[in-house]
């Protein structure tokens, strides 16, 4: 169980760990899908570029126009979008986020023609459909090389799972990301420990860690008493 909550942990953290464009793009990304899926709960359950037009509105701006000559243009293509969608969320790995954020652009174009239940639906059996296809490949591989890359039936599920959780973290993007600000203030970091061939920090340009013993300067005392080798002979004789 700490294992799976440790790993959790870390995809967070790498979810919210974005070149700063991304980040920007990713926040407004997660305040459209957020409000996109909560706005089905509720008894209004706007289109997403019904959630556009009420944003503008708040601005003061009106964009019906637009998103109105929006949704025609890619009404009919609904299907094949959230397929598209379904696959860019297969795609996403931790050091390739942006599919993610793209693939619920898609969807949520998608669910303009479509609705919200078939493009979500779709988008997973896609995303589901492919990694299946992968694992299945992997099975029926042969033996594995070490100068060609190979699909393995166990690293094509965990890459599945990462791609689930990177792209579920989407919508949360935003309020994880305020809470991590606001929460940064108030966190104290324990002092880390450097190995003393880093040369950074402690007496000297040294840092001991505990349980290593710190070099020996010429000329000082040793720790049992005994005095250091110096160079020439002894003063006095």
């Amino acid at each position: 169980m700490d294992s799976h909550r440790q790993e959790l942990v870390r995809l967070l953290r790498t979810a919210l760990d974005r070149p700063r464009w991304q980040a920007a793009a990713a926040f407004a990304v997660s305040v459209w899908t957020l409000l996109w899926i909560g706005g089905q709960f509720t008894g209004h359950a706007p289109t997403a570029l019904g959630v556009l037009d009420w944003l503008a509105a708040l601005l003061g701006l009106d964009g019906s126009a637009w998103t109105g000559r929006l949704g025609a243009a890619w009404a009919q293509a609904g299907p094949w979008l959230a397929v598209a969608g379904g696959l860019l969320w297969a795609a996403t790995g931790e050091r390739g986020q942006a599919t993610a954020l793209l693939g619920w652009v898609l969807v949520m174009l998608a669910a303009e023609g479509t609705g919200y239940r078939p493009a979500v639906l779709t988008a997973v059996t896609a995303m589901v459909a492919l990694v299946a296809a992968l694992w299945l490949a992997a099975l029926t591989g042969g033996r594995f090389v070490d100068r060609y890359s190979k699909l393995l039936p166990g690293d094509v599920l965990r890459a599945g799972v990462t791609a689930a959780s990177l792209t579920v973290v989407v919508p949360l993007f935003a309020p994880l990301a305020v809470l991590s600000r606001i929460g940064s203030n108030y966190l104290t970091r324990a002092p880390r420990l450097l190995p003393p061939e880093s040369g950074v920090g402690g007496r000297g340009g040294w840092s001991v860690v505990p349980g290593e013993t710190a070099p020996v300067e010429p000329g000082c005392q040793c720790a049992t008493g005994e005095s250091a080798r110096q160079d020439g002979p002894p003063v006095g004789l």
